[in-house]
């Protein structure tokens, strides 16, 4: 085992999709984890045709599934098996390979799993060691436990919207591009997960872990202190919450800064150092303001400044997926003892694992197997007709 690899030797079963949960999986994978990715030819991974929707129809729809890139970089690192797991003999498979595994990882509206009959409980039978994290939108005991999630309803739900505005006007912008909801779920489930499995190694007792994607995502939203220390002054509470003293200055040749205003500095001397910073480019700025012991920082704007690749060697990984070739991934943003998270796979194929988990781990026959590949096979030829 090396030190860029500390969870080597964990078993996660991936019962996830979309973003959120398949982060989370990634994450493990990149520590260390054999994580299995379980999805099935008529419900498989949504993310598997996020860019490539217009090249439907103009492939056949066994390559079309394979060609995101945005799923190869999701997805590296993990072994794909196809189940289906409405069908009782897969849905045992999956049982069985529980009693193998330390840790199971989903993200469907709560109560799938008790549906399918792969609840806790039934789980546990098999292995009382095994850890359950489900990621639902809002939580099993939330009133709105039953409706789907979609990360961008979250993070309006949440606040975290509404409070992306523009620096200047102060006018509501929303998220421009991608929520935060999803990653934030993803890194709060990892170290739910990680700290569930410990627990589980110590005393032997798994442990079915819940969070919400809403909460997780609230927990990080910009505070309303304003609101939250009027409402405590009218309970006669005492709070130790401060107004926000930031401000963003643009300067004449087009950068910009942000200022960390002191507590006791006064709105006229706030507006006189604001006033002259507004006339010079952002060298002399910085240093006027840093010449009253206020803090400022280089506001990173340019293109050609940010993006993969732009802050650290390594950002950007090589890889070669079997279906489109050569490409280059994103790294896990983290190093141990100097080291990157190893690559050691490509992005799974729909059912390239199947040998290894259906024939090595379960012990099915040939044939049982054949079955599988035999029912895409006649899906793809009842496609072209």
């Amino acid at each position: 085992m090396t030190s860029a690899l500390p969870l080597k030797g964990i078993r996660v079963i991936e019962l996830c999709w979309v973003w959120s949960g398949p982060l989370l999986g990634q994450f493990l994978a990149d520590l260390g984890a054999e994580v299995i990715k379980v999805e099935w030819f008529k419900r498989y991974d949504l993310y598997r045709t996020r860019g490539v929707e217009r090249m439907a129809g103009k492939y056949p729809e066994s390559l079309r599934r394979e060609m995101s890139h945005s799923f190869h970089g999701l997805n590296r690192n993990k072994i794909g098996v196809a189940m289906d797991l409405k069908n009782p003999v897969h849905r045992d498979g999956l049982i069985d390979l529980a009693a193998q595994s330390d840790l199971i990882i989903e993200n469907f509206t709560s109560g799938t799993l008790d549906r399918l009959g792969l609840n806790y409980e039934k789980l546990s039978e098999v292995n009382r060691a095994i850890v359950l994290l489900s990621l639902s939108g809002f939580g099993a005991s939330s009133r709105l436990s039953q409706m789907r999630a979609y990360g961008l309803v979250l993070s309006a739900l949440s606040g975290m919207e509404a409070s992306i505005s523009d620096p200047q006007s102060g006018e509501f912008v929303g998220s421009p591009t991608f929520v935060a909801s999803d990653p934030n779920a993803a890194a709060y489930g990892l170290f739910a997960a990680i700290s569930a499995i410990i627990e589980a190694r110590k005393t032997g007792l798994g442990s079915h872990v819940e969070l919400s994607q809403l909460e997780a995502v609230a927990h990080v939203a910009v505070a309303k202190d304003a609101e939250l220390k009027k409402l405590a002054d009218s309970l006669g509470l005492e709070t130790t919450f401060d107004p926000l003293h930031e401000d963003m200055i643009p300067c004449v040749d087009g950068k910009y800064l942000c200022v960390a205003w002191p507590k006791d500095i006064t709105e006229h001397e706030k507006q006189y150092i604001s006033n002259k910073a507004l006339s010079m480019p952002f060298v002399e700025a910085q240093k006027l303001i840093e010449s009253y012991k206020i803090e400022v920082v280089n506001v990173v704007e340019q293109s050609s400044q940010v993006g993969a690749g732009a802050l650290a060697k390594g950002t950007l990984i090589p890889t070669v997926h079997p279906i489109t070739g050569p490409e280059n991934i994103v790294a896990a943003p983290w190093w141990i003892d100097g080291q990157r998270s190893p690559l050691r796979k490509p992005a799974p194929t729909l059912g390239e694992g199947n040998d290894y988990v259906l024939g090595s781990l379960l012990k099915w026959s040939l044939d049982d197997r054949a079955e599988i590949s035999l029912f895409d096979l006649e899906k793809r030829n009842v496609s072209k007709k």
